[in-house]
């Protein structure tokens, strides 16, 4: 038994503003992130990055009720949902995304505790990394948005992101080395 056009349509309509609500979750603690950095790189007091990292926390907990929101909506629907396992897994990958930057946030907070200090062109690194995965995530969100358009920006979006996906590798790798 398959859904109406215009039904499944709806509920696809549902579920990509779910998830495109959770990205925005997800990209706008990443941003935080982003400020956690610079001030760490900067030489800010512990006090001022275990304030970045508590509202990550939160933001982290909000994008996992928007997850949460988006699995009852699909499991409302049921199998008669095509692509269903295609929303699950964009839906996880965002969740991933939120967890890698929770974690690399508890990392900074512990190494502003240490008093860790890394040499300027190693600060520019992560910081030219950050803008880089930042720059990346908002092409995937560009994506997204593109998805309820047309497909010719869709593919182009996606492209760009993995243009950029690949910048950040690059970074990532000459960190690692440095490291």
């Amino acid at each position: 038994m398959a859904l109406p056009r215009d039904r499944e349509e709806d509920f696809r309509v549902t579920i990509l503003t779910l998830i495109q609500d959770q990205m925005r979750k997800v990209v706008d603690g990443y941003r935080t992130l982003l400020n956690m950095l610079e001030d760490f790189t900067d030489g800010a007091k512990t006090e001022k990055l275990e304030e970045y990292y508590d509202k990550i926390l939160k933001n982290d907990e909000s994008a996992k009720e928007t997850s949460l929101m988006i699995e009852r909506e699909i499991n409302n629907v049921g199998a008669l949902l095509t692509d269903r396992e295609g929303y699950i897994r964009l839906m996880t990958e965002i969740d991933r995304v939120s967890d890698i930057t929770e974690g690399a946030a508890f990392r900074l907070l512990n190494l502003s505790k240490m008093k860790a200090e890394f040499g300027k062109n190693l600060n520019q690194r992560f910081l030219q990394l950050g803008e880089t995965v930042l720059t990346a995530l908002l092409r995937a969100r560009e994506a997204l948005l593109a998805s309820t358009l047309d497909e010719a920006t869709f593919h182009q979006k996606i492209k760009e992101t993995e243009e950029y996906e690949k910048k950040a590798d690059e970074l990532y790798r000459v960190i690692d080395l440095e490291l």
